[in-house]
């Protein structure tokens, strides 16, 4: 987990010293690839299930107490803001804890942010190959007495172009309209 640690340090320099130079990010370092999970409705879904929309996907967890509930609901609103240009859009949320974040928990979980936002889980095995190919960090905490836990993850909502590639990225405070312009660029 330590060496993940600074392959995601080294990941981000490299993101933001491209663009600081002018190079798109993409050539900087390669984010996004092949992945294997279940949806919320129980259907296994990959990365090809989604090729003919670009992507807007963001890794998390539904217990998460703030930042996670408040990136789904700038994404959603992004896709809104983008009107009929919004359903080249998919929004996916990818849970960082597949052992609460179960597909009947993200069933109900999900709609909450948007109708069309899509909720990924899986085993351990296919989550981490999923964080590790977005060079997305994460790790549980200990629980406490009543078994209740956080976890610490990459918040960023990467978009990804109908080819799987890197377009950019949006932090947490990002409003949805600033999202919805940046996205409208790459649409238009």
């Amino acid at each position: 987990m330590h060496r993940l640690f600074h392959v995601m340090i080294a990941a981000a320099a490299a993101i933001g010293a491209a663009l600081w130079i002018g190079l798109p990010a993409a050539q900087a370092a390669s984010i996004g690839g092949s992945f294997e999970l279940i949806d919320h409705t129980g259907k296994t879904v990959t990365e090809e299930s989604f090729d003919d929309r670009y992507l807007l996907v963001y890794f998390g967890y539904a217990y998460c107490p703030d930042v996670c509930p408040t990136e789904l609901l700038i994404m959603g609103q992004a896709v809104d803001e983008l009107g009929e240009l919004g359903e080249e859009v998919q929004p996916l949320f990818v849970t960082v804890d597949p052992v609460r974040d179960t597909v009947e928990y993200l069933a109900d979980y999900v709609p909450s942010f948007h109708p069309r936002l899509v909720g990924l889980t899986g085993s351990d095995e296919q989550i981490h190959a999923a964080a590790r190919a977005y060079r997305v960090y994460y790790r549980l905490n200990e629980p406490d007495e009543d078994g209740n836990y956080l976890v610490d993850h990459t918040s960023y909502i990467y978009f990804m172009d109908p080819d799987g590639d890197y377009l950019t990225h949006f932090v947490f405070g990002q409003g949805p309209e600033k999202m919805a312009e940046i996205i409208r660029k790459h649409l238009d």
